[in-house]
């Protein structure tokens, strides 16, 4: 894997880093008024290792950017945080839903964990869910949804909302071997077999 963010669509990039025998994801938004990370990988030497280069790469120091989004707190996502947080003191950490800069929010997602957002970028009609909507679980890790009802209505809000074109994850899901959804159609079906595999693990 590359030690550099990948353009996965306008103003969103994608670095991978090796977790186990998979890879988790860092996202960065960029906006016209604001910039956010999203997720803080899984060690202190992801941060020093991957994160910073990445971010210098592209131009950017942790410095310059206002916001750290953590997905959930589960260790794959948040475990290089106390690291950006010495760092960085003055970012802002967001686990709530709530308007970041302009046409960027955090989105409620939650089932996986009992708090757990996504981004949404309305400017590609993009949601990064991270974790929030897993398809049928990854690797050694099946669905795993220990608040379904919480999971139901995050599906039900997706199926909903005409906004979310493309699907960004986290990881490439079973059976997909793919961390993206491009379509509305495409994210319809997707929602649905998250419902469908959720209930079949539960």
């Amino acid at each position: 894997m590359e030690k550099s963010f990948k353009k996965e669509a306008e103003g969103i990039y994608r670095l991978k880093i090796p977790f186990e025998s998979v890879y988790t994801s860092v996202f960065l938004v960029v906006g016209k008024d604001g910039v956010a990370l999203v997720d803080a990988a899984t060690t202190t030497a992801d941060v020093d290792e991957w994160i910073l280069p990445a971010l210098a790469r592209l131009g950017y120091a942790l410095k310059d950017i206002p916001y750290l989004v953590i997905t959930h707190r589960h260790y794959d996502h948040a475990g290089g945080l106390a690291r950006i947080l010495e760092i960085c003191p003055q970012i802002e950490v967001v686990e709530t839903a709530k308007p970041l800069f302009y046409g960027v929010s955090t989105y409620p997602l939650h089932g996986h964990a009992e708090h757990c957002v996504g981004v949404l970028c309305e400017q590609t009609n993009t949601l990064i869910s991270g974790d929030g909507l897993q398809g049928n679980g990854l690797e050694d890790y099946p669905c795993n949804v220990p608040y379904q009802e919480e999971y139901f209505a995050t599906i039900a809000r997706v199926k909903q909302d005409e906004r979310i074109q493309n699907l960004l994850f986290s990881h490439d899901y079973r059976p997909y071997n793919q961390d993206f959804v491009h379509g509305r159609k495409n994210v319809l079906q997707y929602v649905d077999d998250c419902l469908r595999y959720a209930k079949a693990n539960a």
